[in-house]
């Protein structure tokens, strides 16, 4: 059977408790809110956590150890594109699974877009990525700094996380390119994407997420979100 596993790569500027993906919103480290929405998805089947700060014994998930999902903390780099591959060996996928690359400061993105964009790489997709409309005004600056011109914005997306690949794709493709959705993984395929897998990075964007998802019955070590999921346990590198 074709698995889905999830890569979750840190960087140099995850730093505990403070910056990154190990900041916290509700109490609870953006990276353990991505993990758990990975989980409550119900279609991963092995989360792979890398990075310079992802030790066997950190960062803390707070999930339930009884488990079907395994979830995987190994050792990566200072970039995150480094700890893309090191995730990628560990998980070692087979040429028919589907490969997650998830941005943990898109830590609230929902289940269902999850859902969506696995079964998106299973019904075919090289490659597919969760989308939202853009609504801003872009223009196009030139060299000097005057407006160029206009963007048309209906033919315009904001990208999401997370991004699912073919792992077969993923045998021959550049991750520096993946990242980026070019080269070989510039024909991505759109699913719908939602306004809660917006980017957490910023004091500010924290402090709108913390109001948002308050609202939302996020708490603090809270075990009783709705939907389906298979309880995940954690493996050490």
């Amino acid at each position: 059977m074709r698995q889905a596993i999830a890569l979750v790569p840190l960087g140099d500027d995850d730093v505990p408790d403070t910056a990154g993906a190990l900041a916290r919103v509700n109490g609870v480290t953006l990276l353990a809110h991505a993990v758990r929405r990975l989980v409550d998805s119900g279609c991963v089947d092995r989360i792979v956590i890398a990075g310079p700060h992802a030790t066997p014994s950190g960062p803390d998930l707070g999930l339930d150890p009884d488990s079907a999902v395994s979830v995987l903390v190994t050792s990566g780099n200072a970039d995150r594109i480094e700890s893309a591959r090191c995730a990628l060996r560990r998980a070692d996928p087979r040429p028919s699974d589907v490969v997650l690359i998830h941005d943990p400061v898109r830590p609230f993105t929902p289940p269902e877009t999850i859902r969506a964009v696995v079964a998106a790489v299973r019904d075919g997709a090289l490659v597919a990525v969760p989308v939202e409309p853009v609504t801003d005004t872009v223009k196009v600056l030139d060299a000097s700094g005057d407006v160029l011109h206009t963007l048309d914005r209906d033919r315009l997306r904001r990208a999401q996380s997370p991004r699912g690949f073919s792992a077969a794709l993923l045998d021959h493709a550049d991750l520096s390119e993946v990242f980026l959705l070019t080269g070989a993984a510039a024909s991505a395929c759109p699913v719908p994407g939602h306004p809660h897998g917006m980017r957490v990075s910023t004091p500010y964007e924290r402090t709108v997420a913390e109001a948002v998802f308050a609202q939302a019955g996020e708490r603090d070590g809270d075990e009783n979100r709705s939907g389906s999921r298979r309880s995940p346990h954690r493996a050490g590198a």
